[in-house]
């Protein structure tokens, strides 16, 4: 019997996003709680009680790359509370989302933050 070939992956979208920590402290400092209710899911506010820049930064870059790999038209800031992360070992991360106006399509995909400096960043790839 001859072995089953796999359909080799093919990339859908790829996505990066970087931030300043001093922008994202300034961001913190100003919009305190708003900046939880707003971007984080229920899952995230209970995990992350007190939010830390760096925290903040990885959830905010991870999902806005991703965001910007699914190739989608801007879904409102309930599109970030929609989207889940999980970390993974190192700065590796994978994520998932279904967008609410779209309950059929889910997009899946994974990536890697990075820090340069006063930079922290992450790129997400989604995989067909």
């Amino acid at each position: 019997m001859l072995p089953v070939k796999q359909k080799p992956a093919m990339l859908k979208g790829i996505g990066v996003d970087l931030i300043s920590r001093a922008r994202v402290r300034q961001f913190i400092s100003r919009h305190g709680e708003y900046v939880r209710k707003r971007f984080l899911n229920v899952s995230e506010r209970r995990s992350f009680s007190r939010l830390s820049l760096r925290d903040f930064a990885e959830l905010f870059t991870a999902k806005e790359a991703f965001f910007k790999a699914c190739g989608e038209s801007w879904m409102g800031l309930e599109g970030f509370q929609g989207m889940r992360m999980k970390r993974g070992p190192g700065d590796h991360f994978e994520m998932e989302w279904r967008p609410a106006r779209n309950r059929k399509t889910v997009y899946r995909g994974e990536g890697h933050f990075f820090r340069s400096g006063d930079l922290m960043g992450a790129q997400a790839m989604i995989w067909r």
